[in-house]
């Protein structure tokens, strides 16, 4: 694979580059950075001793090394497109063009280095006007409204042609298939985010309702609205709603479709990495009411799952290691894919090779456990490994939920270990990895403050016992009964 990145000076190419190339294991090559260091000077003596034609050959020259390299992205010069023999060498390749209006260039751009600029940032409007229709020959991604990952994600998007990583069809059909978001473009009707369409939306269908991003999605307004649209459209029973977004948007989706005219066709393409590996599969739909999560909801498993890890690339710090948290969880319950979780780094930058066998493992187990038990009644609490105490901490502490899942998964560990249940070799592992994952301490709670939570928690009748899972050995989940109060022995 060959991935070039064209674009006027500023617009991000050598650092959208390097995160492409790390999410792809491949080699970056900057090519204004390999004529310096094979010139032995910088770019702005060899205008100044040489000039600007001498620069234009070496750049040629360069060019036509790189295109019959494999396995590399390759960060172009600024002026590349000038040359029409370069422009039909690029138009063979990978070639996308990274657009910002020439307003935020000069906002990002510094002169130094820059022979271009030697008479002020504002001749970057002078540029841009000489070489826009060039740009124009090539596929165009606006950075402009975009974050850096949110831009690495279309680059790969763009440069994947789809491969396939899994298919299964119990219990229901899920296709994992790198760049396989696409095909969405070809469905009847889309429920989707602001965020979505901001970052994904040359891809969507032209009918399209858009929602709220997040938890407010999940309410009676939002799903009264969602009714009222489809009757407008005369919505048939034949036809297929797609959900795409997060856990949120698919939970949503999957309730409306579930209860419109007792149930239209269902299917999701999940964007975040949360939602691929937990919340899109395995046919659990709810809204939120007077307060609580999830208590309005229905069991209906969609037609068909589209999960593309790629577009999980997009998300925001924080958010992704959410994902690589319930991603974590499900290893421990599978006992597959542990060593995917010794190299720290490769998750950091986001290895696709990584984040697919990630989300392949995950999909696989919650699919064996949604079979064994599709309505929640034993097994498929396996899934609430970490959760007793990670609810605590997500309402106490105001956090994410995935970073409280990691804590409660941490610290009901440490109680089972204190129980003498979990053997020691088994907690440290634990916790060395989730140290890895969320490097922010467990916080000390207020216990009377957890004791009153955990007793008002509508889930736990008074005086009841919490169904504890947990793993002894990895892979292998075990259950235990106990007194929820009794886990608040480790949370101070």
């Amino acid at each position: 694979m060959r991935i070039f990145l064209v674009g006027m000076m500023g617009s991000g190419k050598s650092t959208i580059g390097k995160k492409v190339a790390d999410v792809l294991d491949l080699e970056f090559v900057d090519m204004d950075a390999e004529i310096e260091r094979r010139e032995k000077r910088s770019i702005n003596r060899i205008f100044e001793e040489d000039g600007e034609e001498y620069f234009r050959l070496r750049e040629k020259a360069l060019l036509k090394e790189l295109v019959q390299k494999d396995n590399i992205v390759v960060s172009t010069g600024g002026g590349v497109v000038l040359d029409p023999e370069s422009r039909e060498l690029l138009k063979k390749e990978k070639t996308l063009f990274l657009y910002a209006p020439p307003e935020v260039l000069i906002e990002r751009v510094t002169e130094e280095n820059r022979p271009l600029l030697k008479e002020g940032k504002e001749k970057i409007y002078e540029i841009w006007e000489g070489r826009k229709h060039f740009y124009a020959e090539f596929r165009r991604i606006d950075t402009s409204r975009l974050n850096e990952w949110e831009t690495t994600a279309l680059v790969v998007l763009e440069a994947l042609d789809g491969k396939e990583v899994l298919v299964i069809e119990k219990p229901h059909r899920v296709e994992i298939v790198l760049g396989g978001f696409k095909r969405v473009r070809d469905e009847e009707l889309v429920f989707t985010t602001e965020r979505v369409e901001k970052i994904y939306g040359r891809y969507l269908p032209e009918r399209r309702l858009l929602f709220p991003d997040g938890e407010a999605v999940k309410s009676l307004e939002h799903v009264t609205r969602a009714y009222y649209e489809l009757v407008k459209m005369d919505f048939p029973r034949d036809k297929v709603i797609v959900g795409v977004g997060g856990g949120a948007l698919t939970d949503f989706t999957g309730f409306v479709a579930s209860t419109f005219k007792r149930g239209v066709g269902l299917s999701f393409y999940p964007t975040t990495l949360l939602a691929q590996v937990d919340a899109s599969v395995g046919g659990k739909n709810a809204i939120d009411f007077a307060g609580v999560k999830n208590i309005i909801g229905t069991f209906r498993m969609p037609d068909y799952v589209i999960i593309d890890p790629v577009v999980a690339l997009s998300m925001d710090e924080g958010r992704f290691e959410e994902g690589v948290v319930e991603a974590f969880k499900m290893t421990l319950l599978s006992g597959k894919g542990l060593d995917l979780f010794d190299d720290p780094e490769k998750i950091e930058k986001r290895s696709l090779r990584v984040l697919s066998e990630m989300v392949k493992i995950s999909v696989e187990e919650k699919a064996k456990i949604v079979v064994e038990d599709p309505y929640d009644k034993v097994l498929r609490h396996a899934l609430n490994l970490g959760h007793t105490l990670g609810h605590v901490y997500e309402m106490l502490e105001e956090v994410p939920h995935g970073i409280a899942v990691a804590w409660g998964l941490e610290k009901e560990t440490m109680y089972l270990y204190r129980k003498g249940i979990v053997p020691k070799e088994t907690l440290k592992w634990i916790v060395e990895r989730i140290k890895q994952i969320v490097p922010i301490p467990v916080p000390a709670i207020d216990r009377e403050k957890a004791r009153n939570l955990i007793l008002n928690d509508k889930k736990i009748l008074k005086g009841s016992r919490v169904r504890l899972p947990y793993v002894r050995e990895i892979g292998k989940v075990e259950f235990l009964e106990v007194d929820p109060l009794e886990l608040l022995e480790v949370v101070d």
